[in-house]
């Protein structure tokens, strides 16, 4: 059983160059429940401290994992211990396992992979994987601290700010949607292609230009 099947989010990654083209998405799905019972204490700590902290909605996004690394090695909690699993290997790497990414390969398609296995292969570069990681644990606290009735509303009111997407539909699903690129890339760039629901704005900005990640 999970929290909530109905909501997943979905983050654009953008390509290296002044337009900003999207060339990979991330699918975040919400935690199995024992998971989150095994966790709940530290995830409804770091939720408080986002907002207790005043990064809030807009702030909160960027830097969730670290103020969950925060609250989890003030507690004695982040690496394994006698108790058991610690939140890096336990919890961190589940939010990983269940994270998957449509990522445009050079014939302009989409190839599927886990997380885990796109950070490994060059797909995901170290920054995006820091902003993405962030990102995920946002929605991920924000999902176990909340009811079911607060959790939709304030998950889809950060996305609209950072330019993610939250869809009902699960990875497979979801993916199906993505359109196959037709275009021929030049002097090796990577071509654009979009999804049929592209999270909006895919033309997000940071000081006035195109985010790389843009939740």
């Amino acid at each position: 059983m999970r929290i909530d099947k109905h909501l997943h989010l979905v983050i654009p990654i953008y390509a290296d160059d002044e337009f900003g083209e999207v060339v990979s998405y991330v699918h975040s799905t919400p935690l199995l429940e024992e998971v989150v019972d095994r966790y709940f204490m530290v995830l409804g700590v770091t939720y408080s401290t986002i907002f207790s902290q005043g990064l809030g909605l807009a702030g909160g996004p960027p830097h969730a994992m670290r103020v969950l690394k925060m609250v989890a090695t003030d507690r004695g909690i982040w690496f394994d211990g006698p108790n058991g699993p610690g939140v890096e290997s336990g919890l961190m790497n589940e939010i990983r396992r269940t994270t998957m990414v449509a990522a445009l390969n050079k014939s302009g398609k989409w190839d599927h992979l886990p997380l885990p296995v796109a950070i490994d292969q060059g797909v995901i570069t170290a920054e995006d994987r820091t902003e993405v990681e962030n990102a995920i644990v946002f929605f991920i606290v924000a999902y176990a601290t909340l009811g079911r009735g607060q959790r939709g509303g304030v998950i889809r009111v950060a996305a609209e700010l950072w330019g993610a997407q939250v869809t009902s539909s699960p990875f497979t699903e979801w993916s199906s949607s993505l359109k196959t690129s037709t275009a021929t890339a030049s002097s090796g760039a990577r071509s654009h292609a979009a999804a049929k629901s592209e999270p909006a704005p895919a033309n997000a900005t940071v000081a006035g230009k195109p985010s790389r990640v843009a939740f």
